[in-house]
């Protein structure tokens, strides 16, 4: 399979935004992206994120479940009384294929999203390298470090980082706080900066600068 699988440090810190950015990438490559949103909670379906990568990959939206209480996706789906099927949601992800498949995962990489499965899980049972998303902001460093140990210690391919600067008040921090990653997490690993994006039309070219920052 083809593909990446996009995490994040945190919530909020930009992985939708990263992920339609890629999809309009690789669209204007000529490829034939197919960016996916498996779990979403905290908005009516398909979900806010599921039809913001589906309006820069070019298709209709795609998710497994999209629950309306904004909590993790095992507690969404307690307070809405529906249960998410282990084997359900990772066959449902395995089948879904692209030119190349980006999948969103929901939060954090330790994020709950069954009784039994973490977002790590469902990267695990993809086996897609992974692209990390943190937003440029105090207290980055130990969110995305940890991050970094965690996914590497899982076995997965660590495909590059992803500094959203668009998520903090810009300065000296972080400028500091790409420096001081690049020092820890080596120069095997791609980092690269993402900026504010204005409107429909920059998401392309923001897509086209990651993918050849992280050469996917």
């Amino acid at each position: 399979m083809k593909g990446f699988f996009i995490t994040g440090t945190d919530t909020e810190v930009g992985k939708s935004v990263v992920t339609a950015a890629l999809a309009a990438g690789f669209r204007a490559r000529g490829q034939t992206p197919r960016a996916v949103k498996p779990l979403a909670s905290g908005s009516p379906p398909p979900g806010e994120d599921a039809s913001l990568l589906a309006k820069h990959a070019g298709h209709e939206p795609i998710g497994f479940t999209c629950l309306p209480t904004p909590a993790s996706p095992e507690r969404a789906a307690r307070q809405a009384g529906v249960t998410i099927d282990d084997d359900g949601l990772t066959d449902w992800c395995r089948a879904q294929s692209g030119d190349p498949l980006l999948m969103e995962g929901v939060g954090g990489w330790a994020v709950p999203l069954t009784s039994a499965m973490t977002v790590e899980d469902l990267a695990m049972s993809m086996r897609l390298p992974v692209i990390i998303v943190a937003a440029n902001r105090l207290g980055m460093l130990n969110h995305t470090l940890l991050t970094v140990d965690a996914v590497r210690e899982s076995g997965l391919t660590l495909a590059g980082l992803v500094i959203n600067n668009a998520m903090g008040p810009s300065g000296e921090l972080q400028d500091w706080n790409v420096a001081d990653l690049r020092r820890w997490v080596g120069p095997g690993t791609p980092i690269t900066v993402l900026g504010q994006l204005e409107g429909d039309a920059d998401f392309a070219p923001a897509g086209q600068a990651i993918i050849e920052a992280l050469n996917l």
